[in-house]
């Protein structure tokens, strides 16, 4: 049977990747796009800068935040028949039973 939905990894990524900073959620949003995107959908993914935290000595470090356009977790758009693999055209919607 053919992979409805990405697999879910719940919590915190282990360290493994740190998405406050520029770098980690631009790599969060490209796996989130990508693992939709395996499986025939289009998701909106975006980093957006969320706050700005002072350092004593004049510095400041930036925090990033993705955003998404899922619904309750779920995409709310096919890919085109050409952006499909033949085998995810014919699945179901996710939230569809």
């Amino acid at each position: 049977m053919p992979q409805r939905y990405p697999r879910f990894h719940p919590g915190p990524s282990g360290g493994r990747l740190d998405s406050f900073s520029e770098r980690g959620a631009r790599e969060l949003a490209r796996r989130i796009r990508t693992a939709w995107a395996k499986i025939g959908w289009d998701v909106e993914v975006r980093v957006e800068r969320i706050a700005s935290e002072e350092l004593g000595d004049g510095r400041s470090i930036a925090h990033f935040a993705v955003r998404s356009d899922l619904v309750n977790g779920l995409p709310q758009r096919r890919l085109g028949p050409a952006e499909t693999l033949p085998e995810e055209a014919a699945l179901a919607l996710p939230h569809a039973a």
